[in-house]
């Protein structure tokens, strides 16, 4: 049965659930805001290089390198909270990112520049959310993991709906650029201000790409897909609403992003109580034809002006496309045993990686080639169509887990490795570590 969003423990012992959870609900608001810095530093990059005459495959470059920079810091991080703890990793990484936010403008149009340092900014931004998601993982009680990821899923995700509104109003000068940095700060004073004691990390080594194909090769190809496509669309929508509204891109771009979002967040829940039912590789081939659909036709929107039909065809998309990468990793986990569920769903994330790392060079030529931004959803309706196909012909070759096997479906984002460790599928009970006062 899928495991459905609510407030974890609070009908059954009401405000007292509340109080044992609340520096729970701290790191949530913590990381909410972050999402939003990283949504914003997105919109931001595409629409000021657009402004400076960069060229889409330029911008795509540029993309390709925040997302190596955050592979990089997913892989990094864990070592780095080892040596410092939670709280100082936190600290250092956020004035990294914000630093390198407040130091883009002097990149000018140069692309070498604008790489190094969102570069930097995603590699410290994965470091975060390893620190935050680790911290919440090692906090969260077993019995309420499933409730606790979906609560931060969903609200977490209204950081990154919000944060492209609020760029939108400065996006004239440097007033967004401060934006950015003023968001990553904020997201470290719930995190410096707590009292309370630091986890131990316990960090996932994720499985290689071979056993990962010998063991769920449609999970390997929905996650590869997921990472190409969807970061590709998160990165460069603004490209797509410049072209469509070049007089108001910026408003536009946060309408775009809020309407993927939206339906990305309400698609999930149908999307999720398939995957229980019936063959997930089925229900993976059923989210890529939606989202192929709705890519085909907002490439098709993009010489017209009809604003509604933009959103309501990105809202699909959303729904279609943002939505099976936990129908993948679900699908690993049934296929692995119940030790291997951990480091299977790591390298699931791994593989997402490599893809966001692939995918924004492609569609930055997409772009280029195509004019008028049609070309990002070109290129997104063709990856997602032979996601389609992939997982049809493994349906046609392998037969799906006996029920028995099956693992319920649970919310899993592609964040950090310390997701995994997260997830309730994952083997071992962890310790409420928020219920006891800090020593020092």
């Amino acid at each position: 049965m899928t495991r459905l969003v609510r407030w974890p423990g609070l009908a059954r012992n009401g405000h007292s659930n509340l109080a044992a959870y609340r520096n729970i609900f701290v790191l949530v608001a913590a990381l909410t805001l972050l999402q939003g810095a990283m949504a914003a530093l997105a919109m931001v990059m595409s629409l000021k290089l657009l402004a400076g005459g960069v060229a889409e495959l330029g911008i795509g470059f540029v993309a390709a390198a925040y997302s190596a920079g955050f592979l990089g810091g997913t892989l990094i991080a864990p070592h780095e909270i080892r040596r410092i703890g939670h709280i100082r990793t936190f600290t250092l990484l956020a004035g990294i990112c914000a630093l390198a936010a407040l130091v883009l403008p002097l990149a000018g149009r140069e692309v070498a520049g604008w790489s190094f340092l969102l570069a930097l900014a995603g590699a410290g931004a994965a470091g975060m959310l390893t620190a935050g998601e680790s911290w919440i993982a090692n906090a969260a009680p077993a019995q309420s993991r499933g409730a606790i990821l979906g609560f931060y899923h969903m609200v977490s995700k209204t950081g990154a709906i919000a944060a492209p509104f609020v760029v939108a109003g400065a996006l004239a000068g440097f007033g967004a650029f401060m934006v950015v940095a003023g968001l990553f700060i904020a997201a470290l004073l719930p995190v410096a201000a707590t009292n309370r004691s630091q986890p131990e990390l316990v960090a996932a080594k994720p499985f290689g790409p071979r056993r990962l194909l010998a063991q769920a090769p449609a999970s390997v190809f929905a996650a590869f897909c997921a990472g190409a496509v969807n970061n590709s669309v998160a990165q460069l929508y603004p490209v797509f609403a410049a072209a469509m509204r070049p007089d108001d891109a910026a408003g536009f771009a946060a309408q775009l992003n809020g309407a993927i979002l939206a339906g990305a967040m309400i698609g999930l829940w149908p999307v999720g109580l398939m995957s229980d039912r019936f063959d997930r590789r089925l229900v993976i081939a059923a989210a890529a034809a939606l989202g192929a659909l709705a890519a085909g036709g907002l490439a098709l929107t993009a010489a017209i002006d009809v604003p509604l039909l933009t959103l309501a065809l990105a809202a699909a998309f959303g729904a279609g496309s943002l939505s099976y990468y936990a129908v993948a990793v679900a699908n690993a986990a049934d296929r692995a045993s119940p030790e291997e569920i951990t480091s299977m769903m790591a390298g699931i994330l791994v593989i997402w990686g490599i893809g966001s790392v692939i995918g924004p060079v492609i569609a930055g030529g997409f772009l280029q080639v195509l004019p008028g931004g049609a070309g990002l959803f070109l290129f997104a309706g063709l990856a997602l169509g032979a996601l389609m196909l992939a997982c049809l012909s493994r349906m046609a070759i392998s037969p799906p887990p006996l029920a028995e096997e099956r693992a319920p479906f649970t919310v899993s984002p592609a964040t950090s490795l310390a997701i995994a460790e997260f997830d309730p599928r994952g083997e071992g009970e962890q310790p409420d570590l928020f219920a006891e006062e800090a020593t020092s």
